[in-house]
């Protein structure tokens, strides 16, 4: 195996750590949208770009390493047993860790309904509705060309689960014209099988543009 030449060892590495600080930089920059919006919000304010929103928080990676599958599987046992006041605990405990994840809010809007606090429900469904809404204008799943865009695999999840009422499949992963796309086979409501398309193009540089507003 060849050693490296000094000179091109250095040009490595110097391009090695521009990219990482490229990284790091939207990553913050990521951060600096999200705690924006997130305030907007937690203000009463929900007009903002939910797209952007949801984009900030996964290229921040606010969530961290925190696994929300186990605590809403824990929250659904509880509302069936009527243990609430755990059950909106772990509802927030969703939320407060990426509040551009649609399943906290819905959570909490279950659980705020079984305890007839409407007011505090409403504003969950006004949130989750906003989500939902942004995934919605981005097309209309019928074909590539028209997919909805995702920023993650569980957007997709939730959208085909709780908006269309469906059940997944199969799923495909299909490339086209230089980007990835999520071809998704669903049984809806009457029990018949449809094709549902998701961009899953969340790459980096993709959703650094979009924070930068170069594609929509």
């Amino acid at each position: 195996m060849k050693r490296l030449t000094p000179l091109f060892a250095f040009v490595l590495s110097i391009a090695v750590s521009t990219a990482y600080a490229t990284a790091l930089d939207t990553q913050k920059g990521a951060r600096e949208k999200y705690e924006r919006s997130l305030k907007q919000v937690k203000d009463g304010d929900l007009n903002i770009d939910w797209r952007e929103f949801r984009l900030a928080a996964e290229v921040a990676g606010v969530s961290g390493s925190f696994d929300w599958h186990p605590v809403r599987n824990a929250v659904m046992k509880q509302i069936q047993s009527g243990d609430l006041e755990k059950a909106l605990h772990g509802a927030q405990q969703i939320i407060d860790h990426n509040f551009a994840d649609p399943e906290g809010h819905l959570l909490a809007m279950m659980v705020y309904q079984k305890i007839n606090k409407q007011d505090a429900a409403a504003k969950e469904r006004a949130i989750m509705d906003q989500i939902v809404h942004s995934i919605l204008e981005s097309g209309d799943g019928k074909a590539a060309s028209t997919a909805f865009f995702t920023v993650n695999v569980s957007e997709e999840y939730f959208f085909i689960g709780v908006v269309m009422g469906a059940s997944p499949k199969s799923q495909a992963l299909v490339r086209e014209n230089g980007h990835a796309f999520d071809k998704m086979t669903v049984t809806d409501r009457n029990g018949g099988d449809q094709d549902v398309w998701f961009n899953t193009d969340t790459d980096m540089q993709m959703m650094e543009d979009a924070l930068n507003g170069k594609s929509k």
